[in-house]
C-alpha cells in the first residue's frame, strides 16, 4: 500500500508545482500596461507589435529602419509572417515588457522580456526570456533596426 502511494505524492506535487509556478509567473510580473508616446523607441516598437497582433503588416513593416527594408521587401516579410508567426496552432498568450535602454542618441537597444503563456489549466507552462532590439532614429522618428517578426528574427530571403 505504501508502494502505490509514492507515484500518486510525486504526480500530486508535480501538479502543485505547475500550478504554483504560473500562479508566480502572472502576479510576480504583473504590470500595468503603458501607452508610451510616439515619438519614443518604446512606443515605436509597442505600435510595432500592435500592428503585427492586429495583422495590419503594412503598418508592421513601416516601423522598420531604411536599411531592414532595403535587407527584407514587403513580399518576403509576409511570407515570413505567414510562415513563422508565432501564434499558428498554438495557444499561447505573451507580452511584451520594458526593461530600460542601452546606449544614447540616435541608435540605442531596448531591453525587452517575453512572457508566454502555452495552454491553460493544469495543462499550462510558461516560458520568459530577456532581448534586446535595436532602433534607431530616422526622418524623425524612431524605426526598429532588425527584421523581426513579432519579436523574434526573421532569416528571409534578401530583397530582390
Amino acid at each position: 500500500m505504501n508502494g502505490q502511494r509514492s507515484p500518486l505524492l510525486i504526480g500530486g506535487g508535480v501538479v502543485a508545482l505547475v500550478i504554483i509556478t504560473v500562479v508566480v509567473v502572472f502576479l510576480a510580473g504583473d504590470r500595468t500596461a503603458v501607452d508610451f508616446a510616439e515619438d519614443t523607441p518604446e512606443g515605436a516598437l509597442q505600435r510595432y507589435l500592435r500592428a503585427f497582433d492586429d495583422g495590419d503588416l503594412d503598418a508592421a513593416y513601416a516601423y522598420f529602419s531604411a536599411d531592414v527594408r532595403a535587407d527584407m521587401d514587403r513580399d518576403a516579410y509576409e511570407r515570413t509572417v505567414a510562415m513563422y508567426h508565432p501564434g499558428i496552432g498554438v495557444d499561447r498568450t505573451r507580452r511584451a515588457l520594458f526593461d530600460g535602454r542601452l546606449g544614447e542618441g540616435d541608435s540605442i537597444r531596448l531591453k525587452v522580456t517575453v512572457e508566454e503563456i502555452y495552454g491553460d489549466g493544469l495543462g499550462a507552462s510558461s516560458n520568459r526570456y530577456q532581448r534586446e532590439v535595436r532602433m534607431v532614429r530616422e526622418d524623425g522618428g524612431w524605426r526598429v533596426d532588425e527584421p523581426l517578426v513579432w519579436l523574434e528574427p526573421s532569416f528571409v530571403e534578401p530583397a530582390r
